[in-house]
């Protein structure tokens, strides 16, 4: 479709494959992490995201997360693309003493962690902490899925969208009601590392955001096609009739949101 060649060069890169980038060392002093231990279910798109960001940004140093993933080229991958990141060859390997532990699975996949986690609390094979918060960034699983299927009882749910993947995103949020104010914060540090946050009180904002954050950047790609179209039939090259759309509509939204007009 016209719509993905659309697509800014470095969400395509991530259609097809990672971002061809290391989180290499910063010279920048690394400030305390954010959490004890960050544990990454799925190293998908989303995962590896959220990952660089925290890494580049000194947010989270490498040896406090930890990775699982069913494939063995992916977490080689992360290994290349994150150095210093620790790999798990299970899931209670990887959320043995993690705070934080971020579900960044397709949704036909959730039950299976559930399990696994399930069973690493009964058995304490996997030294799963009390205090222990599930992160979601599953599309369409409610908070109550998580607290019933893993038996973990802190549980945040986030909806990032398309644009996350180049840390330009919106994430609309919520969690349980025993995630207290600090924790909160610190989970707001982590999604507000690849884009923009908005927390709501209420779950069914996040579901109601879907037509908007969640899916808008579909409409927005449809637009540019349309555009691109256009400019294209008037006799513009489309390279050409590309940049004038991507820049009409990135200059607009620069303008609306420095001057609140619309």
């Amino acid at each position: 479709m016209m719509a993905k060649r659309l697509l800014p060069a470095a969400v395509r890169q991530l259609s097809g494959r990672p971002l061809q980038r290391r989180a290499g060392s910063s010279s920048t002093p690394h400030a305390p992490d954010i959490f004890d231990k960050i544990t990454f279910i799925g190293t998908g798109k989303m995962s590896q995201a959220m990952l660089a960001p925290l890494i580049e940004r000194n947010l989270q140093s490498p040896p406090s997360i930890t990775a699982y993933d069913v494939s063995d080229a992916a977490l080689a991958r992360v290994e290349e693309l994150f150095p210093g990141v620790r790999t798990a060859a299970s899931i209670p390997e990887a959320i043995a003493d993690a705070s934080l532990i971020v579900y960044g699975v397709k949704p036909q996949n959730v039950a299976k962690v559930h399990g696994e986690i399930r069973r690493a609390k009964a058995e304490r094979s996997g030294s799963v902490r009390d205090d222990a918060i599930l992160l979601s960034v599953v599309a369409g699983k409610p908070i109550r899925d998580f607290v019933e299927g893993s038996s973990v009882t802190r549980v945040a749910r986030s909806m990032p969208n398309t644009p996350a993947q180049i840390g330009a995103g919106v994430t609309v949020w919520s969690c349980t009601q025993n995630v207290d104010a600090n924790d909160r914060k610190r989970i707001n540090q982590v999604l507000d590392s690849f884009g923009k946050t908005v927390f709501v009180d209420d779950e069914s904002f996040i579901d109601m955001s879907t037509s908007i954050s969640g899916s808008g950047p579909a409409y927005v790609f449809l637009l540019m096609e349309a555009m691109v179209d256009a400019g294209v039939h008037m006799g513009f090259s489309r390279e050409t009739a590309t940049t004038l759309v991507h820049h009409t509509l990135l200059g607009s939204t620069k303008f609306a949101m420095e001057t609140g007009e619309q």
